[in-house]
């Protein structure tokens, strides 16, 4: 999947999520509206459960699908390592709970302390991989990650650690190995194991703080793979602004 259109489909899950949860509360009153049940009482419920508890879900569900499937797609075009594919989708569930929340500032209900405390570090990890992979490496012939070995580490050690991070904050990774294996001790082992990674991770800091330096480790890596790998090449672009239109180097 090349960029442009991998860029088209994240504006149309952006675009589907922004819909049903903001905007779809208003389709549903326009259906029950229409359909006439306010005239026979209990009949509206039906419609409002259908609509509420199923379709409006199920959209916010083919939002992150799409926004999920793309990502791979897009690592996979790239000829990245598999393990991105792994580390992207371990970001994308530590985080997916938190644009619900953004949701709220629709009806007025949000409040900015609440975006500071349910904000996930793996949000921002998402989305500046997200942000990066958009890049067209197709036109530029530039390579993902870059070519120096020293900075390809350190972008891989920055990924690996927020992923791990991701995995000690999010409660969906204890429930969902129990689920799918019918395992109740196996959630509650887990949920152990999660606070004594995450205390290990930030240093025994109370917040996130060097989870965000390495996050800023991480995407001035990614900012720094976009550079001119020929050292010639990067000197012709610093002096291309100072050249006269026409003149030679």
């Amino acid at each position: 999947m090349f960029a442009g259109r991998y860029l088209w489909w994240m504006l149309i899950a952006i675009a589907i999520f922004l819909f049903f949860t903001m905007c779809f509360d208003y389709v549903t009153w326009l259906t029950v509206v229409s359909s006439g049940c306010t005239r026979i009482a209990g009949s509206c419920g039906p419609i409002v459960v259908t609509m509420t508890g199923s379709m409006k879900p199920s959209g916010v569900y083919l939002a992150g699908g799409i926004i999920l499937v793309v990502t791979l797609a897009r690592i996979h075009y790239l000829s990245m390592s598999w393990m991105w594919g792994v580390i992207a989708a371990i970001w994308f569930v530590a985080s997916a709970p938190f644009p619900l929340l953004l949701a709220n500032g629709w009806t007025g209900q949000l409040k900015p302390e609440a975006v500071l405390d349910g904000l996930p570090v793996a949000f921002l990890f998402f989305v500046a991989f997200c942000a990066y992979i958009g890049w067209s490496f197709e036109e530029s012939g530039a390579r993902p990650l870059g070519g120096w070995r020293l900075l390809r580490a350190t972008i891989s050690v920055a990924a690996v650690y927020g992923a791990l991070l991701a995995l000690s904050e999010a409660p969906a990774f204890a429930t969902i190995p129990g689920r799918m294996l019918g395992e109740v001790r196996l959630t509650t082992s887990i949920a152990a194991l999660q606070p004594g990674l995450h205390d290990l991770l930030t240093l025994g800091m109370d917040r996130d703080t060097f989870a965000y330096i390495v996050l800023a480790v991480f995407v001035a890596g990614l900012a720094l793979s976009l550079l001119p790998q020929n050292l010639e090449e990067l000197k012709a672009r610093l002096i291309q602004p100072f050249m006269l239109r026409g003149s030679r180097p």
